[in-house]
């Protein structure tokens, strides 16, 4: 590949798909004309792990270590590792680790950052010794669910800027748009494409049109999307954790919770622990054995040890792994248990292809307009899934070239060939607004700002509120900022909206203060609306007072 330095007009750039259970990273190679995706510690598939444990040189210091390590390390000391880090951005949730008896706290994006860190140093140290590349990764392009919130957004920039990247050049890409590159660059024909995309945390319905002119470039727009932040594969793990679970429960008589630290039942704190890590692996192993055969054996011997030995061996058939109903919370939250009780992996896929339905009324689309189906994401392999879709859409899911794990990297590697290089010509992706955006008005309505469909350009997107807002009683010094989103706009039937209808998705809030005061509908705020690129939302508000008083806040500062 050679020395790029010189050529570089932006320095190098790495594609990531930061994912839930696993992590994949690429480059574009230019010598070879494609994405290539770049092995760390031997392997493309990089488990999205961290585990802690005591400097030897510095008690006061901690010492990580990565990937399958961690992931087998968990085993052993469940405390001090942390998995499916993915699922805490956008939360404000500190994560505890214990190391040596001692608790340390950190945001998720700091633990995002470490693990993002750990794959930029492996994939510099790659590119410099087996691709003969002079420099590091200074940028990178890292995917994100389709249905992100801004506030999951912008901690995963965060996590970026804590693993090394310069703040300047972190991009934020979809995920399904990135796995659609993959898809256009093998293929050159004029096409609605459904991305079903099925990761570890997270499922991402969304539909895409590629055109391909006479002797050009693909260019790739998206049409719609819809998707469930907290359904993903891990899910479906839980699924037959509860099958073996039970099974549990039928050999120690009820009388063991694993699930509840504090129970006198004669089982420590730390071997709990490392038994639900060893379930929860076990699980995940069984759900990529069915996905291939029609029965597996599940062997935990032992379970546990004290206080007494319970050994696991279990036969678990696919039918049983698709229809089991599950009963357990699983250490859950109750609401998280709540909306997964009394379901099987059938209804769970049977949930990801009502998305798909939301997906296609959005884009006012039907079955028989979509030409292509491209499977994204590791439980997308279940054989469930093609079957359902060979069902619903009459055609079987496009057969790609590359694996549907490493789809997302390498579309993410093709955006970084066009930061890198913008005068090389490559696959073009028209950013448009996806679903439209708003404000919450009085009587809990919906005031659209943003339609659909807006073309986003490079320096994104900025759109004033049709009308100012108004002060709704005498002498307030104060006004609720709340932005909404309608991913399901097809359902209105009149612009008389309210923000708690089906589909309306809360974006951010926050207050504006300084108003001057006056009596009702004197004072007035302008509101303007900035969607980047990355389709992250920026909320100004100002109000316009006659003694020249302008007060101008940003939803984005909610977040600091």
């Amino acid at each position: 590949m050679g020395t790029l330095g010189l050529d570089m007009e932006r320095g190098l750039f790495l594609g990531i798909d930061f994912g839930t259970t696993n992590s994949v990273v690429s480059i574009y190679n230019f010598s070879e004309g494609e994405a290539q995706t770049i092995p760390i510690d031997g392997s493309n598939i990089f488990p999205t792990a961290i585990q802690f444990e005591s400097d030897p040189e510095d008690e006061n210091k901690l010492s990580r270590i990565f990937g399958v390590q961690a992931k087998e390390a968990a085993i052993i000391y469940p405390l001090s590792t942390v998995l499916s880090i993915k699922r805490y951005l956008g939360s404000d949730q500190k994560l505890t680790v214990n190391v040596d008896d001692k608790d340390y706290n950190f945001s998720p994006e700091q633990i995002a950052g470490e693990i993002l860190g750990y794959l930029k140093q492996k994939a510099d140290e790659y590119a410099q010794e087996e691709m003969g590349i002079t420099g590091e990764f200074s940028g990178c392009v890292i995917t994100v669910p389709a249905n992100s919130t801004d506030k999951q957004k912008k901690m995963t920039k965060d996590a970026a800027v804590f693993a090394g990247f310069d703040p300047e050049s972190i991009y934020l890409r979809l995920e399904p748009a990135a796995s659609a590159i993959s898809y256009a660059v093998n293929e050159e024909a004029n096409k609605k494409v459904l991305v079903y995309d099925f990761g570890g945390g997270t499922f991402d319905a969304c539909v895409l049109e590629i055109k391909t002119e006479e002797a050009g470039e693909p260019t790739i727009s998206i049409i719609s999307t819809y998707g469930d932040n907290d359904l993903g594969g891990n899910d479906i793990d839980k699924v037959i954790m509860d099958i073996v679970y039970e099974e549990f429960k039928k050999l120690t008589g009820e009388e063991i919770d694993l699930f509840d630290e504090d129970a006198d039942d004669g089982v420590s704190k730390r071997q709990k622990k490392v038994a639900l890590v060893r379930l929860q692996q076990a699980a995940n192993q069984a759900k990529e054995r069915l996905s291939q055969t029609k029965t597996t054996k599940v062997t935990l011997a032992p379970l546990i040890q004290e206080p007494k030995i319970v050994n696991i061996n279990m036969e678990i058939t696919r039918e049983q792994f698709l229809t089991h109903k599950r009963v357990n919370a699983l250490g859950d939250s109750q609401e998280s248990y709540e909306k997964f009780r009394d379901k099987s992996v059938s209804d769970l896929i049977d949930e990801t292809l009502t998305c798909v339905s939301r997906c296609l009324e959005a884009g006012g689309l039907t079955e028989g307009d979509i030409d292509e189906i491209f499977l994204v994401g590791g439980s997308s392999s279940v054989l469930y899934v093609g079957e359902k879709i060979t069902e619903r859409f009459n055609k079987e899911p496009f057969k790609s070239k590359i694996s549907p794990a490493l789809s997302i990297s390498q579309g993410a590697a093709y955006y970084c060939n066009m930061i890198m290089m913008p005068t090389v010509r490559g696959p073009v992706v028209q950013e448009r607004t996806i679903h439209p955006l708003g404000l919450e008005i009085a009587g809990r309505r919906f005031m659209e700002i943003v339609p659909a469909g807006l073309d986003i350009p490079k320096e994104g997107l900025t759109v004033d509120a049709p009308e100012p807002l108004m002060t709704n009683h005498d002498n307030v010094t104060s006004m609720a900022i709340v932005a909404y989103e309608n991913t399901m706009p097809a359902l209105d039937v009149d612009k008389n909206i309210t923000v708690n209808r089906e589909g309306m998705k809360r974006l951010a809030g926050t207050s504006l203060r300084g108003i001057p005061q006056g009596v009702r509908g004197q004072e007035k705020v302008k509101v303007i609306f900035h969607v980047g690129q990355d389709n992250m939302l920026r909320v100004m508000a100002k109000s316009l007072s006659t003694d020249g008083v302008v007060t101008e806040l940003s939803v984005d500062e909610l977040y600091e």
